[in-house]
Order: structure tokens, then C-alpha cells, then sequence
């Protein structure tokens, strides 16, 4: 088994999507429709090809969708879900899944966005490192809602700033992340909290990399951006894991 297999990968989808709830209103936006399948679907089976095996979803509003489906189309991997009792923001969702956790490093990611890096080449480039924490960057683009990351020569993460007003650096963050386990001290002790906004800047004096990738980012935070991604993603069943091409042509609700 590669690192990959032997490394836990907790997915976040307890956002409420509020910008997202014109066309998306009756799921959680992770489960967003794409030809006849979740977008979250989508994410877990880029890992899958890569080697991972155990997948922690932390649900929030209507999480009990996410389980269902994934009880209906598992496979040979194993997941487990952790719902929010109140919204508690990507931070405290994440303190909560990790407590589920069993490996070291641990995978972090977006449930509404994709970029399809390697994972291995992540995971080995954070060993390499001998990083604490890891965040995969993409070049940046001329959206204003991510966040702005300045890397130094050495790949180490000078800055981090989510959503800023003036964009200077060249990094968008791509929302994946590599933890160790021993940042769980900075957590903040409230929540709800912000993975963004209030863990990653204080990771900078951390022994915090970027791990540039030019793979596209996708998410669907928007109308806009959802229908972009149904148009790219024309043919879904080209990526499909052999053990769900049965359940193609089903609906996902």
C-alpha cells in the first residue's frame, strides 16, 4: 500500500452554499448534480485512482444526503462521516473530524472544489519537507475569492491571506491541504473558527510549504461557476471507478 492508501483524508461539506441556493437548493452544495452524480462523487474518485482508502466526510445542513449516497455507492474503501451540530466553520468542522483520525499526516479537503493533483507527489513532497503543513497552490487567476498565498525560494509559505482586496502574490490557495498532527495545539479553543483565516496564517512560522500545481482549480460556490464545471466535465463516465459504473445512469437523489 503507498502513502496514500495509509493516509486519512477528511472532506469538508458543511458550508450552507448560500451563494449557490438559486440553483441548488434542495441538497448540500457538495452534492451539487453533475451528469447524474455528485460533484463530492467526483472528488473522492480522483483519490481513489491515486490510492487513498479511507475518507472522513464532515457534514453539516443535510448531511444525512451525503451519507446516503455514499452508503448506496461505496466501494472498496472505507467512510465515515461526522455531522456538525451547529454551524461550527471549516475549523471547527475540521477539529471535530479529527478526532476520527488515525493517520499521520492527514489529507484536508474542499468538498466543493477540485483540483486534480497527485497525491502521492504531495504527500511525498511534504515528507520532504519535513513539513508540518502542506497547501497546494494553483497560479494565480483573476477570481477574488480565494486565498492569496506568497511562497518564498525555498517553497515555504511567506503569507496567507484569505480573500484579500488587493491581490499581489501569484498563488491561489486550491483548498487541499497536508497536516501533521502536531498543529492540533493551534487550534483555536472556540468555535465556530476559519481553517483559513484563523489556522493557516499562524502555520507560517510553522514549517508551512506550498505545493505548486498547474492543474486547474474547479469549485461550484456559484451559479456560474457550477454551470462552468458541467460544461468542462462533459463526459462523467470516463472517470468513473469500475465498481460504480453500474450506477451511472441513476439519478443521485
Amino acid at each position: 500500500m503507498g502513502a496514500l492508501g495509509e493516509c486519512d483524508v477528511i472532506i469538508l461539506c458543511g458550508g450552507l452554499g448560500t451563494r449557490l441556493q438559486s440553483v441548488v437548493q434542495d441538497r448540500p452544495k457538495p452534492m451539487a448534480e453533475i451528469h447524474g452524480r455528485p460533484f463530492v462523487s467526483l472528488i473522492v474518485e480522483h483519490f481513489l485512482r491515486h490510492g487513498a482508502r479511507r475518507f472522513i466526510f464532515s457534514t453539516g445542513h443535510r448531511g444525512e444526503m451525503i451519507e446516503e449516497w455514499f452508503g448506496r455507492h461505496g466501494g472498496s474503501y472505507e467512510t465515515m462521516f461526522i455531522r456538525d451540530p451547529a454551524p461550527l466553520g471549516t475549523g471547527g468542522a475540521l477539529s471535530q473530524a479529527m478526532t476520527l483520525v488515525r493517520s499521520n499526516p492527514v489529507l484536508v479537503l474542499n468538498g466543493d472544489s477540485l483540483c486534480e493533483i497527485d497525491p502521492e507527489r504531495l504527500l511525498r513532497f511534504h515528507a520532504l519537507k519535513r513539513a508540518r503543513a502542506t497547501i497546494a497552490v494553483t497560479h494565480q487567476e483573476e477570481r477574488q475569492d480565494t486565498g492569496a498565498v506568497m511562497l518564498g525560494e525555498d517553497d515555504r509559505v511567506l503569507s496567507m491571506v484569505e480573500k484579500p482586496r488587493a491581490r499581489i502574490t501569484g498563488y491561489d490557495n486550491a483548498g487541499i491541504y497536508v497536516f501533521d498532527r502536531a498543529i492540533e495545539p493551534l487550534f483555536p479553543a472556540n468555535s465556530p473558527w476559519s481553517l483559513e483565516r484563523d489556522l493557516l496564517p499562524r502555520l507560517v512560522t510553522q514549517g508551512f510549504y506550498g505545493f505548486v500545481t498547474a492543474n486547474s482549480l474547479y469549485d461550484i460556490g456559484t451559479p456560474e461557476r457550477l454551470a462552468r464545471f458541467r460544461d468542462v466535465w462533459q463526459d462523467a463516465s470516463a472517470y468513473l471507478p469500475t465498481i460504480l459504473l453500474h450506477h451511472a445512469q441513476g439519478s443521485i437523489s
